[in-house]
């Protein structure tokens, strides 16, 4: 993979598929100028669409993001015949920015575990014991609101980078204090050392990373809990199966008593 491969992998998924769109529009233009025949508009959204999502497809965007290659110059399009307040798109683009800007930036979208996952979870932690507990990315906080009234022996802690998810999670949990609390932030920065259990439900794109920093920072012998995504090249321990999508899971992980050095893509 070349350099400039490297780093373009390394991007956000919403910068990466703004960018296709953009290469996309400079050949259709040249193509619409070059073209003595004057084709309707339809057809050049719809061309902008297909060219931004077969790039978007050849640079590793999922398929969600392959679908929101088509239909954003089709959206624009028809915003152009409707009148909107002056207002509207500024509020639209902080209330985004509110829910989604941590997962912009980190690669990390907002994925809601459900119940069973929280049951799954709850397994794991031995009743009666002080074990601490952090769940990296925390969502809205159900998770960590579950596992506290049913563990109240236990500590939990959240972070969460999005500001108006955190808030929301941060009330969900305020009637849970001592042993339930929200951090607003990077889960990049938070020390694991005290950890006994992380809790994790990410994307495949940090979970290499996410090892790395397990590994060097979890005690030998505790447990690293993955929502569905593996990490690469790294055999879970124990693999519980969930209801509802193909392919759910939580995947267990016990940190081992050394672990090799490894080369990992810039985050």
């Amino acid at each position: 993979m070349s350099r400039s491969q490297s780093i373009w992998g390394t991007w956000p998924p919403v910068f990466r598929a703004l960018a296709t769109q953009a290469m996309a529009f400079l050949p259709i233009a040249l193509l619409a100028w070059a073209l003595p025949a004057r084709l309707p508009l339809w057809f050049w959204v719809l061309l902008q669409g297909i060219l931004a999502a077969s790039l978007a497809w050849g640079w590793g965007l999922g398929k969600w993001w392959r679908a929101f290659q088509i239909l954003l110059p089709m959206a624009l399009v028809w915003q152009l015949g409707h009148a909107f307040p002056h207002w509207f798109y500024p509020a639209l683009l902080a209330v985004l920015l509110l829910l989604f800007g941590g997962g912009m930036l980190t690669r990390v979208p907002l994925y809601n575990s459900g119940t069973a996952a929280w049951q799954a979870l709850l397994e794991l932690i031995p009743e009666g014991e002080a074990i601490r507990v952090v769940d990296l990315g925390a969502g809205l906080g159900g998770p960590l609101a579950f596992l506290a009234r049913h563990r109240p022996m236990g500590q939990f802690l959240g972070v969460e980078a999005s500001p108006l998810v955190w808030l929301m999670a941060w009330v969900r949990c305020l009637p849970l204090r001592p042993n339930c609390r929200i951090r607003f932030g990077s889960l990049w920065h938070l020390p694991l050392q005290e950890m006994d259990l992380v809790f994790a439900f990410l994307s495949p794109a940090p979970m290499a990373a996410l090892w790395h920093k397990a590994t060097r920072e979890m005690r030998p012998g505790t447990l690293l809990v993955s929502h569905s995504f593996a990490i690469p090249g790294v055999a879970s321990e124990r693999r519980i199966p969930l209801p509802g999508l193909p392919g759910a899971c939580l995947l267990i992980y016990r940190i081992p008593d050394s672990a090799p050095e490894t080369q990992l893509p810039l985050l």
